[in-house]
């Protein structure tokens, strides 16, 4: 059972996702809700690894909105909807299996969540969108190769460079609050 602060937390993930997802998806644009920059997706990593099941159902859901502001069609949202699943229930799962610290206070936090965080996710995201849109039958605003590349590409970048940081300064204040418990690996 979650309690409200963390039901609290979801929804402000929620909003923030949506938020960071429609500036993504409007900021380099490839096609379909596509971008060479999308920061949303440090909210699904995140809200997975700090709230489990809900994190990653918020995850999975706040695209629907940013796909919408980007002008994707719903369609779209749908076909995406497994990569948004694994890109939040990857680091989760690894995370919770582990006993990882969300905070990265360790060095073994910290290269699990580079594999399963940034790249295995991400790449493994690529890879179902694009095979979504290929056996939809929809037009690809550009070649499947591309498309892929710039998905993995678009979501790397920001996991890498915002990801660390989010996770390390904002874990402890949520630890403090209460919102979730401290972890050490």
């Amino acid at each position: 059972m979650y309690k409200k602060s963390q039901i609290l937390l979801a929804m402000i993930l929620f909003s923030v996702g949506a938020a960071l997802g429609t500036i993504g998806s409007i900021s380099l644009p490839l096609g379909l809700g596509v971008t060479g920059f999308w920061p949303a997706v440090v909210v699904q990593v995140a809200g997975g690894i700090w709230l489990g099941a809900l994190g990653v159902l918020v995850g999975a859901l706040f695209p629907f909105v940013s796909n919408t502001y980007a002008g994707a069609p719903l369609i779209v949202s749908f076909l995406y909807l497994p990569s948004n699943i694994v890109q939040g229930l990857i680091p989760y799962l690894v995370f919770k299996k582990l006993g990882l610290d969300p905070a990265l206070r360790s060095l073994r936090s910290l290269i699990h969540f580079l594999w399963s965080g940034v790249f295995v996710n991400n790449a493994l995201g690529a890879l179902l969108a694009t095979f979504m849109i290929i056996v939809s039958g929809l037009h690809l605003y550009a070649n499947p190769y591309m498309f892929a590349r710039t998905w993995f590409l678009g979501n790397t970048i920001p996991m890498l460079f915002i990801g660390p940081l989010t996770l390390m300064f904002l874990t402890p204040l949520l630890e403090r609050v209460g919102i979730i418990s401290r972890k050490s690996s």
